[in-house]
């Protein structure tokens, strides 16, 4: 991978005229997934090499924000480059950039209510576009697409997430409510601000998927910290309490698959990172002790 500003640069121009040949560069990923570049005025999308999303695919992302263009804020796609026969040597994309800009904690310790009801409102907008399938149907289909997952990347067998997966099959509610297009990753770190309560574009859509929409609250409760939903006030949808506790249980076997996967790619030598390898680590054994509820 050649990320280099002449790289780069001759990359994205063959494919969207709209950077310098040398262009201002910079790295805005801290994370473990796609490599993140701000490319003059917009945003360069590049799949790794292998990462805690095998296998990366700037179509798939595309997609999905194509999908939700005028629904909610989210970056405009530009261009897509699914080849890895370009300068930089990996598939991107090239996206808008969003308003304002990611917070930490320590960013809203004021008026904070006002990013919560935000946060809210918009994924309760998000949810407001169906997908063309029941909710009972979605859950089949991604729990077959985790196993899958699970099957291509486990480095070893491990019986309590098979046993989870049994459990969740066996425990799928049986909703014959529309899906809805679900974000996957919703939390406060994808979420770029441009002030208190206004929200510039939710971002990495990577993982948004056809589901229930108490997958999202569920996962805001369990990776999102403080700015969680906890009600449907601001979020302007009724909480299904039975589909949110198996949703959490859901929510928490799919997230396994990113350390998994993170540690197939480093025993695969196609990454190279230490942090993939603590992940895999760390992940395995939770497994151990966050999923003894599919033996009950």
């Amino acid at each position: 991978m050649d990320l280099s500003p002449p790289a780069v640069g001759q990359a994205v121009a063959e494919v969207f005229d709209g950077v310098d040949a040398v262009p201002r560069v910079e790295r805005l990923d801290r994370g473990f997934s796609w490599v993140t570049l701000a490319v003059d005025d917009v945003i360069v999308r590049v799949a790794p090499q292998g990462g805690s999303l095998d296998p990366y695919d700037p179509e798939v992302e595309a997609a999905n924000l194509r999908r939700v263009e005028g629904v909610v804020p989210a970056p405009a796609v530009l261009a897509v480059q699914p080849d890895a026969d370009n300068p930089i040597g990996r598939p991107f994309g090239v996206h808008t950039r969003m308003p304002g800009g990611v917070l930490r904690l320590d960013d809203v310790t004021e008026q904070r209510s006002k990013y919560i009801a935000a946060a809210a409102q918009a994924l309760g907008k998000l949810h407001d576009l169906t997908a063309p399938m029941t909710v009972a149907e979605a859950f089949d289909a991604e729990l077959s697409h985790t196993e899958a997952v699970y099957r291509r990347a486990a480095p070893n067998r491990h019986p309590e997430f098979e046993a989870a997966l049994d459990w969740l099959r066996s425990h799928r509610p049986d909703c014959d409510d529309p899906a809805v297009w679900c974000h996957g990753d919703f939390r406060f770190a994808n979420l770029s601000w441009i002030g208190p309560g206004e929200l510039g574009g939710i971002l990495d859509w990577e993982r948004a998927w056809p589901g229930d929409p108490m997958c999202d609250v569920a996962f805001t409760r369990r990776f999102s910290g403080w700015c969680s939903i906890e009600d449907s006030t601001d979020y302007g949808r009724p909480l299904d309490q039975e589909r949110l506790e198996y949703a959490a249980r859901f929510e928490r076997v799919r997230s396994f698959t990113a350390s998994m996967r993170a540690i197939r790619a480093w025993l695969d030598g196609r990454s190279h990172d230490p942090r993939l390898l603590t992940i895999g680590r760390r992940g395995e054994e939770a497994m151990q002790t966050e999923l003894a509820w599919a033996a009950d």
